[in-house]
């Protein structure tokens, strides 16, 4: 699944996590529904940029 993840797209995903938190963080007070969704959804993606990180990590090593 992860194999063809370049690094310009782990960069990216980690700036849309924390995209994600800000806007969670922006709208807590008052759209509680819209922050959780945001906030829910940053840490889903947050989860498969480290998974896609490791595996990177992993495929650079094993090039050397």
């Amino acid at each position: 699944m992860f194999e063809n993840v370049s690094k310009l797209q782990l960069t990216l995903s980690f700036v849309m996590v924390f995209i994600g938190f800000s806007q969670a963080f922006s709208n807590w007070g008052e759209k509680r529904t819209l922050s959780l969704f945001f906030l829910t959804s940053s840490i889903l993606v947050l989860i498969l940029a480290i998974i896609a990180l490791i595996d990177y990590r992993k495929r650079q090593i094993s090039k050397d």
